[in-house]
């Protein structure tokens, strides 16, 4: 007892001494760190209520109350600190100790728990008892860590101002708990929005967004809907076209549906569509929804069998040919409702490669392009050497009106003269790039027949006669010569010859004996009455404005038709013969109907100009007139046609001889027996002029 209470008073004083000197260091720390305290106001109230230096700035103030310790004692305890050596009870520098709001006044507790007799309490000195007299005093743990804790808050100080105001970490445990409450949240979310987007898509009626066929948006319709959107793009006619290139020159190359492959109809493409996506679950759908928003769908993979490309190589090889050889010859375009001359600049230095066209064509339909593609051509370096002046040569002309091809059997449509100014071609020419069209303005100037409305569209003439008070075997020849020449068509410039057109009348050929008229006499011939045809085919021709170039009358007036309008034939000779001298053809039709015999000329009337034939008798001659009229009744021309000399029944029969001589009038039988010629094959007759007597011969 006697040796505690001798020591108490020294370990007072050394717990004093070390209260000193942490408040020393204490305030070392503060005027450290005052200048970075001073730029973090707003973070300064963080770090008062994180740090304790008041704390422990009030522990040696206390133990220090009523002993005032010694002024050398205090200016001397901060060096020896410094310099105190191994084992001395003094605290460790400043520099060492622990951060200022780590630091806890434990050094202070000896001088606040004091009993009381004076002493200090008994849980005040948790150290060991002093050591013995003349050796020196371990310092306690409790008040040697005080100075540390005062350098730990002055180095505490020097740090970054986020680090010293950093709030206390809040537990781990409960951090965790609130981040798997909220990824719990966000899977119901999204458990729920799926349950409710597949409801959704379930439910629609209409097809899935960005689903197009064949490049047609479809996309939100009705399957009804589609179909009608997809038939209005021409995709419902596996011949429509569906894929043009457009060349040089304005020329295009078109690829229907049936050639990319796409044989649907519009109906069965509209129902592939909507069905698109529902063939699944309710989430596998959903997925395809969400596929569809985000890439689309194009339908034709699933409707098409794929294309052919074997013969859409050689139609391209075929067409682009052609294509070529027009850009060769210069590849000049006249369009009239623009009074614009297109010429392509540079055509003969371009060829078109039908391999990079079906490439072309082929990377489109891969890609689902339709419409219009352009083909571009690549400029060369070298110009083309044209003169306007030549063009000007070779293109402008008068107007043509409009015709017949004889070698490809169709109308022409006539062609408007054109004029266009030489300079400011030139000027536009060479001013453009090979490849360009170049647009040349022009004048034209409209034929006068632009078109026809057909070919053998207009009724040019007829004629009937009666065949009242005929033989049956009259009839029966009249029938089959009328089905000879029914039908036949003469080309403009063609010539037309009876007896070729009807062949040799022999029984053979179907003919039968009738009354004809033979030296002068009426006798029993086979093919009689076939002069009827001819003569009423005659009348035809003269009405058309055809030209005769063969044609005899009778020997006597016949009643079937007026005078000068009659043409006889026999095989041999004469012949009736005529020419085609009109712009268009012609189609003859002849027919026995009603007891009449009717004979039209079918063709084209091109000026509404018509025909009137009349004729003058003087005692056996005739003589008649063609008068020309145009389409207002004006008269465009009167020529004399022919004069008709015929004989009297009472004139003496003549002798047969080489030269032509008057031949009696002979008294009609109703029954001649004529032998009929037995060769058959007819034979080219010489025409004879109008209005003389041919040598004594049948008359049929």
């Amino acid at each position: 007892m006697s040796m505690k209470n001798e020591n108490s008073p020294r370990n007072e004083q050394a717990a004093r001494q070390e209260a000193l000197d942490f408040a020393r260091a204490e305030r070392e720390a503060r005027r450290v760190s005052s200048s970075q305290r001073a730029a973090e106001q707003s973070d300064a109230a963080a770090r008062r209520a994180s740090a304790q230096p008041r704390s422990a700035k009030s522990a040696p103030a206390k133990a220090a109350q009523g002993k005032t310790a010694k002024p050398a004692q205090a200016r001397s305890a901060q060096p020896r600190t410094a310099q105190q050596p191994a084992g001395s009870a003094r605290a460790k520098p400043a520099q060492q100790t622990r951060p200022a709001q780590q630091q806890k006044p434990v050094s202070a507790r000896p001088a606040q728990t004091k009993t009381a007799s004076g002493g200090p309490a008994k849980n005040a000195q948790p150290r060991k008892a002093a050591a013995p007299a003349g050796k020196p005093q371990q310092p306690k743990r409790d008040t040697a860590a005080a100075p540390r804790r005062a350098q730990n808050a002055a180095s505490q100080s020097d740090l970054p101002r986020e680090r010293a105001g950093k709030p206390p970490k809040k537990p781990r445990g409960s951090r965790s708990r609130k981040i798997w409450i909220i990824v719990a949240v966000i899977v119901a979310a999204l458990c729920v929005a799926l349950l409710a987007g597949s409801l959704i898509v379930a439910n629609r009626d209409t097809i899935f967004p960005k689903v197009t066929v064949n490049g047609t948006d479809v996309a939100g319709m009705t399957q009804e809907q589609a179909a009608e959107t997809i038939r209005a793009a021409g995709w419902d006619d596996p011949d429509a076209a569906v894929l043009t290139i457009v060349f040089p020159g304005e020329e295009t190359f078109s690829v229907s549906a049936r050639e990319t492959g796409f044989t649907a109809t519009a109906d069965e493409a509209a129902q592939a569509a909507w069905e698109y996506g529902r063939s699944g679950n309710i989430l596998s759908n959903f997925f395809t929804y969400l596929r569809c928003a985000v890439s689309g769908k194009e339908m034709r993979d699933e409707l098409s069998t794929g294309v052919d490309e074997a013969a859409l190589r050689a139609r391209v090889e075929t067409e682009i040919g052609e294509l070529n050889l027009d850009l060769s010859e210069g590849n000049i375009e006249i369009d009239e409702e623009e009074s614009i001359l297109k010429v392509v600049k540079g055509a003969s230095l371009i060829t078109i490669d039908p391999e990079e066209v079906l490439s072309t064509i082929l990377d489109a339909l891969q890609q689902h392009q339709y419409g219009e593609v352009t083909y571009r051509v690549q400029s060369k370096d070298e110009a083309d050497k044209v003169s306007m002046q030549e063009l000007y040569d070779a293109v402008c002309t008068g107007p043509v009106n409009a015709g017949y091809d004889t070698e490809t059997k169709e109308i022409t449509e006539g062609k408007p003269g054109v004029e266009f100014d030489v300079a400011e071609a030139q000027r536009l020419w060479d001013a453009a790039a090979v490849g360009d069209t170049v647009r040349i303005p022009v004048t034209l100037t409209e034929p006068e027949l632009e078109s026809v409305a057909g070919l053998f569209g207009d009724k040019l003439a007829t004629k009937t006669t009666s065949l009242s008070g005929s033989s049956y075997n009259r009839i029966n020849n009249v029938k089959l010569a009328a089905q000879h020449i029914d039908g036949v068509i003469l080309e403009p410039g063609d010539s037309f010859s009876y007896n070729q057109t009807v062949g040799q009348r022999t029984k053979a050929n179907g003919f039968l004996e009738a009354g004809a008229y033979a030296n002068g006499q009426v006798v029993q011939e086979v093919g009689g009455g076939i002069c009827q045809v001819s003569s009423t085919l005659y009348y035809c021709t003269l009405i058309s404005n055809l030209k005769i170039t063969a044609r005899t009358n009778h020997y006597f007036t016949v009643g079937y038709i007026e005078p000068g309008m009659d043409a006889t034939v026999s095989w041999g000779a004469p012949d009736f013969q005529f020419k085609n001298n009109r712009t268009f053809p012609i189609k003859l039709r002849a027919y026995v109907s009603n007891g009449s015999l009717t004979v039209e000329i079918w063709g084209t009337d091109v000026d509404g100009s018509y025909v009137k034939m009349d004729y003058t008798v003087s005692g056996l001659t005739a003589t008649t007139y063609r008068s020309v009229y145009d389409k207002n009744g004006n008269l465009l021309s009167k020529t004399q046609e022919a004069t008709s000399v015929y004989h009297s029944h009472e004139t003496p029969k003549p002798t047969p001889s080489p030269s032509p001589s008057a031949t009696p009038m002979p008294t009609p039988s109703p029954a001649p027996t004529p032998t009929p010629d037995p060769d058959p094959t007819p034979s080219t007759p010489p025409a004879t002029d109008p209005g003389t007597d041919p040598e004594p011969i049948t008359e049929e």
